[in-house]
């Protein structure tokens, strides 16, 4: 799985690369089937209140994209919440389609059941 970065307003310094890679890495432990997966960093510079920044994460599975968005005053801590949700998400995501595969085999099992 490659992770592609864009940036605006953002300055993206090597260490936080790799924090972002790191941190996202295990995505696809959760959801197997992504495809295609970006992340969007930026930086809000018009509140009053300081620096907000909004880091938004695109996943492609079949059949559904999935986007996170997360506002935080702190960099990091915005990865580490949109972290949890992502995870959440595909867990989410993967067990409706475990259950609609499982539903679908019941069905063809009882039909081939009635034909003997």
């Amino acid at each position: 799985m490659e992770i592609q970065i864009h940036n605006r307003n953002f300055d993206l310094t090597d260490p936080f690369k790799e924090y972002l890679k790191e941190k996202f890495k295990d995505a696809k432990k959760y959801q197997n089937t992504i495809s295609n997966f970006k992340i969007h960093l930026s930086r809000d510079q018009k509140h009053n209140k300081g620096d907000i920044f909004i880091i938004k994460v695109e996943v492609s599975v079949p059949n559904k994209n999935i986007v996170i968005e997360e506002r935080h005053s702190d960099a990091r801590a915005a990865v580490d919440i949109l972290q949890d949700k992502l995870a959440r998400r595909l867990l989410k995501f993967k067990e409706k389609n475990t259950s609609k595969e499982k539903k679908s085999w019941k069905r063809r099992f009882r039909l081939w059941k009635k034909e003997d």
